[in-house]
């Protein structure tokens, strides 16, 4: 009973001390909090004697720089003891192996501080380098080649440890990327003389068998596996390259049927068997996506725009598209069937449909069109389409009266495009050039031929200023191209045109002084874009062209802009003051990439 009382008694004594137990743990994590976040300040080390690189990689060796005022006195001395371990490390992995150092320590109550006083002495030089493969193969890879030519370093050059270090394992790493499963060192020797200044390299490599891809091991996923194979482009029989490998993820990642792509070269320990299969993990993409939006650009005022498309309808990969616009002076509607070919991953065969309202100052038009086109992959990364265009189109231009064309347009394009996967791009190509043809034998309303080239590059001559060019020229051979239907016929002026002039306002005029187009045409810009913060650039540019029948009657401007590198895309502000104009300036929006 007794035992019983008294251990109620403790629980008693024990609750009516919680509220002060918790007081204090309050007031403790209060002062821990306010004692962690002050800034702590660090003592001071003066080091004389040596400059960039030495200097900065002597600091970043000394621990003591770690350490505050209020540091403990036993830690600090143990970091003064290692002192001099430490700078001859920083100096050594520079080919200083002889230095002479100094230093002097003081402290009061408020902080201590270091001099630091180095001479580091003459520097160990390369004397004898000995590269060389000891197999070497009758074809050896150009990367090889190049590697074993230029080392980074060479007899009488100072030594520096990091450059020996990182030749080395580019050397092994490039053996392995080019399929060398096997290659080792038989000799890797970095023999260092202090006394005599000098330093030997002996770097012997055995590369032994080259090996070969094997076949593609992919899941049972929806797809037939001829598509896959397809889409990952045949490599079996191939002396391996870890270039091939990451292709292979890229033309996969890139088909847009998967969210995830994994490729895993499958190396034997087996040294008899040199063949590396391909693992590839895949997970489907949704079927279904659906895109909607609301925007502005000055061209074609607020829109609305919406799209849908059905990345697989089948097991051999057709997918279908449909899109619709909705501006103030442009109004679309279109589909797109595609199947893939024989080159999956970048040739297919498209069938499509459109319906197209658009009204500008110098036209009004609506069109109905049917499209087939083949795409082809062609050697160097050139792209070709063929294809054949159907179309009826109601239009107004000018004064004139209302017109209706039907035409049946066969055509060949070339294209070819090279640039950075940035926001803000600082290297980039992109040319198209194309041939149209159009004649009353295949039912045709009008006769012409027709051709066009467009380019476009990006170049950066420092690291925040660019230098971006554009240009297009186009041409119609027939008797009178005031027969043409807007659509086939040329007009300009606008955000990628002629900036400063309304959109496709600037053409031939009539007798009544109305833009009516031209059969020829003729544009050009160029611009310069300064970086000046992370996001944001500011540019100048200079804008001529003209649409035109006999000779052309160029359209100038000039202007400043703004660019904001959003993550959907930059968005472009730019005021554009036009030469030929009535108007005083023109303020132009609009978003997208470089090229």
């Amino acid at each position: 009973m007794t035992c019983g009382v008294k251990w109620i008694s403790q629980l008693l004594d024990a609750h009516s001390m919680a509220p002060r137990l918790k007081s204090s743990t309050k007031l403790l994590t209060i002062f821990a909090v306010f004692y962690l976040a002050a800034p702590k300040v660090f003592g001071e080390v003066k080091i004389t004697g040596v400059e960039s690189p030495l200097l900065e990689n002597v600091r970043a060796h000394l621990t003591l720089n770690q350490e505050s005022c209020d540091a403990p006195g036993w830690r600090v001395q143990q970091r003064r003891r290692d002192l001099d371990k430490q700078v001859k490390a920083a100096l050594q992995a520079f080919g200083h192996y002889q230095p002479e150092i100094s230093h002097q320590f003081s402290q009061n109550e408020k902080c201590w501080l270091l001099n630091l006083n180095i001479t580091p002495g003459s520097a160990v030089m390369f004397r004898n380098v000995d590269i060389k493969i000891e197999d070497e193969p009758e074809n050896m890879p150009l990367a090889l080649q190049e590697l074993f030519a230029a080392p980074r370093f060479t007899r009488n050059l100072q030594l520096n440890h990091q450059l020996y270090d990182n030749y080395k394992t580019a050397l092994m790493d490039t053996a392995r990327a080019l399929g060398y499963w096997q290659a080792t060192f038989t000799k890797s020797t970095l023999a260092i003389y202090p006394e005599e200044l000098a330093a030997d390299v002996y770097l012997h490599l055995y590369l032994g068998p080259r090996y070969r891809f094997g076949a593609y091991e992919f899941p049972e996923i929806y797809f037939d596996e001829s598509l896959l194979h397809r889409l990952a482009e045949p490599v079996k029989g191939k002396y391996y390259s870890s270039e091939d490998v990451q292709e292979t993820y890229s033309r996969l990642q890139g088909s847009d049927y998967f969210r995830q792509v994994l490729v895993t070269p499958l190396v034997s320990d087996d040294k008899t068997d040199l063949v590396v299969p391909l693992q590839v993990d895949l997970a489907l993409n949704n079927r279904h996506s659906f895109g909607a939006g609301v925007g502005y650009s000055t061209d074609q005022g607020t829109r609305i725009r919406g799209d849908y498309r059905n990345r697989y309808l089948n097991t051999a990969g057709h997918n279908f598209g449909a899109f619709a616009l909705w501006s103030q002076r442009l109004r679309q509607l279109s589909g797109l069937y595609r199947m893939p070919r024989r080159d999956a991953a970048n040739e297919w065969l498209e069938f499509g449909a459109g319906y197209r309202e658009e009204e500008t100052t110098s036209y009004s038009t609506t069109n109905k069109s049917t499209t087939a086109r083949i795409i082809t992959a062609m050697p160097h990364d050139w792209v070709m389409n063929v294809g054949l265009n159907i179309f009826n189109e109601r239009y107004v231009i000018g004064d004139a009266p209302i017109d209706n064309k039907t035409l049946v347009i066969p055509g060949i394009g070339f294209s070819w495009s090279s640039a950075d996967e940035t926001a803000r791009q600082n290297r980039g190509l992109r040319f198209e050039a194309g041939l149209t043809a159009s004649h009353n034998h295949w039912k045709s309303d009008i006769d012409y031929l027709q051709g066009y080239t467009r380019s476009k590059f990006v170049i950066a001559p420092t690291k925040k200023l660019r230098l971006i060019s554009r240009f297009e020229i186009a041409g119609t051979l027939m008797d009178d191209f005031t027969d043409l239907p807007p659509s086939v016929r040329f007009f300009t002026g606008g955000d990628n045109s002629i900036r400063g002039y309304e959109y496709n306002s600037v053409g031939t005029v009539n007798e009544n002084g109305e833009v009516i187009g031209g059969g020829k045409l003729a544009v050009g810009s160029a611009e310069l874009d300064y970086l000046l913060f992370k996001s944001w650039s500011v540019s100048t540019f200079y804008d001529a062209g003209d649409a035109f029948d006999t000779e052309p009657e160029l359209k100038t401007s000039w202007g400043v802009g703004a660019r904001w590198y959003s993550p959907v895309g930059a968005l472009r502000l730019d005021i554009a003051f036009p030469q030929q104009s009535e108007n005083d300036y023109r303020i132009h929006l609009s978003v997208g990439a470089d090229l």
